[in-house]
């Protein structure tokens, strides 16, 4: 019988509770997977449990690793035995920065971006079993938070796109919506895309297919979602399961091929039961200095087949940061079930071809990174370059990259406040656009050339986007028919639109007097603001951002760092890799410390990591030394630590914009907090936040992750129904 893996994650979770057993060897139970007949085509439900019996056998296994690793003595525990060291200490925060900041589609890193990928994963490694050929109908169900919010997130197109082979970070975004209804008109679905080579056209009907389990979830994470694909003759082929974790990032497992029989059905979770704690051993780390690995995000890379990562980044939490010895062959074990080995085997998988890379400067948390920084004399920034380059990135590479992340961030703004003023947001909730208004506001007094933003026939043209080699503010050429009207005319123009006074209300007569109408410019806040909000509504329009770190909260990082540029840089070339590899180390220490996916730990989990990231960025821009960095970055995350994710009609809109353009100006707030204090005085620190965070993820209510079923999205009176997909 096939066995099946869920993800390292669960292996991890596993192997922690038999390592806390010293004298007693693990054997790990994998979850097993059944088959089903071609009458009955029922769903397959993965059973998970787990014995301390025998000596557990390990081979490799396309880059999980499971296994702990051998240590020196100097850092082996009190007692001397390595393998009784916590979880966490097996790990560090090494995360390149390219897989933190990516380029995506809206509205949702989670449920857009992740989902697209994940059937981009799925259908490739078909390929590389060689059953794709055979594939006549496929079944596709999500889970949790995925079922819940998905109509509004766009879940199910970007799963069928990502299906039919879509790169998430090249797929044009006016495609998307167009090709999701023509597969619900034709009811085919081309797998692989048309044209692969391998593709496979199939019959899929939305309706019967397409699968909303909105009461329950997957044990391992709320954004699961499970893929079966069956035969001519309706046996099922092949089943797994793959999980959004936030950010963009998938947790894929391993594919079972061919079950024999139909197991129970008690690998799902009740959705808000609680039942989620009891689908793993018991682990109380809430409180240690460790990552919690109830948080399930151990796979650290975005690539679509494993062996394309470099080795660092495959095997994410089961690398040992303090062995400097180990070898690729250890870091790819993993442990399987003793006399079941040969039947975990994918025939034709694709062997690990990716050489040993490793980071330089490997670090756990902030403390570690702050003692790096002062031991080898480089600031955060410079240190990542260097574990960048450890990964394999060319110097001209890490440049080119960071370059073409800043110009799609920069053109997201340009075509926020480009689009037409007021313009409907997709979505029942109808919400309109601000962006384009705020920002004519915000240039009036300028010559029109300079306020433009909705090019015609007979005004400013925007040039084409500025190469890499020659940055410079955003360049409007004037239209000459434009420039050669009479300042008459202008006059006239201005005063046919002047809006009338504004009535006043109250009593003239009463003992207090009225405020008389007035306007206050902050020009910061006002830039902030208007940059952010541009992000955000292009995001909410399904338009290309860059997750960061994750598309709910993309407008934070590309504001600040615009104001940057704009206000306060005399080096833009210089300061762009400054901020945004700033940006990408605070990041890493939260994803491996807490986490970034609103389902798991609420907005906190976005809007408050990324105005973390933006603090402590925007700090390293203004000069700051790694310790004022941390502290801009400690006060960031801890006046967001609670913050709900309850969107209103389930859209990543409100809330979302504004709470974005608040988020950058919380960011500039506590990096400006920061500078003005000394350094290594602050009681609380950016650890000390994560941790803080980590237990309040763990603390909050499931309603409040991404669910739509509580807090904004059920007070405000819409009556919208938010899970029900469109047929």
């Amino acid at each position: 019988m096939a066995q099946r893996f869920h993800t390292a994650a669960l292996l991890g979770r596993l192997t922690k509770s038999a390592r806390r057993l010293p004298h007693s060897p693990a054997r790990i139970v994998l979850p097993q997977y059944a088959g089903c007949n071609g009458a009955s085509e029922r769903d397959v439900r993965s059973q998970i449990s787990h014995n301390i019996r025998g000596p557990a056998s390990s081979r490799g296994l396309r880059g999980l690793s499971t296994t702990a690793k051998s240590s020196t003595a100097s850092t082996e525990g009190e007692d001397g035995n390595p393998n009784d060291l916590p979880e966490g200490d097996q790990e560090h925060a090494i995360i390149s920065a390219f897989d933190l900041f990516s380029v995506g589609i809206g509205p949702s890193s989670s449920h857009t971006v992740g989902p697209m990928r994940a059937g981009k994963i799925f259908v490739t490694d078909l390929i590389d079993a060689g059953l794709l050929h055979k594939v006549t109908k496929i079944r596709i169900s999500i889970y949790g938070s995925l079922a819940l919010t998905g109509e509004g997130h766009m879940t199910p197109s970007a799963l069928l796109l990502g299906l039919e082979g879509a790169d998430v970070e090249s797929v044009d975004t006016e495609y998307v919506p167009k090709r999701f209804a023509e597969i619900k008109q034709t009811k085919r679905l081309i797998l692989a895309g048309g044209e692969s080579a391998d593709a496979r056209e199939i019959d899929f009907d939305y309706g019967r297919d397409f699968i909303w389990e909105w009461s329950r979830k997957l044990p391992m994470h709320s954004n699961g979602m499970r893929f079966r694909v069956f035969d001519e003759n309706g046996d099922m082929l092949a089943t797994n399961d793959l999980f959004s974790v936030g950010g963009g990032f998938v947790v894929n497992g391993k594919m079972s091929l061919s079950p024999a029989q139909t197991a129970p059905e008690n690998g799902l979770l009740q959705q808000g039961t609680g039942a989620d704690t009891k689908s793993a051993p018991a682990m109380n780390d809430a409180t240690s200095e460790h990552h919690p690995v109830d948080l399930a995000e151990n796979l650290f890379y975005k690539e679509i087949k494993r062996s394309d990562a470099a080795e660092e980044r495959r095997t994410g939490s089961d690398y040992d940061f303090r062995s400097k010895d180990t070898t690729s062959e250890q870091a790819q074990q993993l442990l399987v079930p003793e006399g079941e080995s040969k039947d975990l085997e994918l025939e034709h998988a694709n062997p690990i071809t990716s050489e040993a890379r490793h980071a330089p400067y490997r670090f756990r948390n902030a403390t570690e990174l702050l003692a790096l920084c002062k031991r080898h004399n480089l600031t955060i920034a410079q240190l990542m370059f260097e574990n960048e380059k450890g990964l394999g990135l060319e110097e001209h590479e890490i440049f080119d990259k960071l370059y073409h992340l800043w110009d799609v961030m920069d053109n997201c703004i340009r075509e926020g406040v480009q689009a037409p003023s007021h313009a409907a947001l997709p979505g029942s909730l109808k919400l309109r656009r601000r962006a384009p208004a705020l920002y004519q506001q915000l240039t009036r007094g300028l010559y029109p050339e300079h306020t433009q933003v909705q090019p015609t026939a007979a005004s400013p043209q925007i040039q084409a986007p500025l190469s890499h080699q020659d940055k410079g503010p955003l360049s409007i050429t004037g239209n000459t028919q434009s420039n050669n009207r009479a300042p008459s005319l202008r006059r006239s123009t201005a005063m046919q639109q002047r809006r009338p006074p504004p009535r006043l209300t109250g009593s003239l007569a009463h003992p207090i007097s009225i405020s008389p109408v007035r306007s206050v410019s902050l020009p910061a806040m006002d830039y902030l603001t208007v940059y952010a909000i541009a992000v955000n509504e292009t995001n909410a329009a399904g338009g290309r951002v860059v997750t960061a770190p994750t598309n709910g909260a993309a407008g934070i990082i590309p504001a600040v760092l615009k104001y940057v540029v704009e206000f306060v840089s005399d080096d833009p070339e210089r300061d762009i890799p400054i901020f945004l590899l700033t940006a990408a180390s605070i990041a890493s220490l939260f994803k491996r410390g807490a986490t970034i996916s609103a389902a798991e730990g609420g907005c906190m989990a976005e809007v408050g990591v990324a105005c973390s990231m933006a603090a402590g960025a925007y700090a390293a821009c203004m000069g700051a030394g790694p310790e004022t960095i941390e502290q801009a970055a400690e006060i960031g995350i801890e006046h967001n630590l609670g913050l709900t994710c309850d969107p209103v009609a389930g859209l990543v809109q409100a809330p979302c914009i504004e709470r974005n353009a608040l988020g950058a100006i919380k960011a500039v707030s506590s990096a400006n907090l920061a500078l003005n204090s000394v350094p290594g005085l602050q009681k609380v620190t950016l650890d000390d936040a994560i941790r803080a965070m980590r237990l309040t993820a763990k603390g909050m209510k499931d309603e409040f992750k991404e669910t739509s079923l509580s807090g904004l999205a059920t007070s405000v009176p819409l009556n919208i129904p938010v899970s029900v997909p469109d047929c």
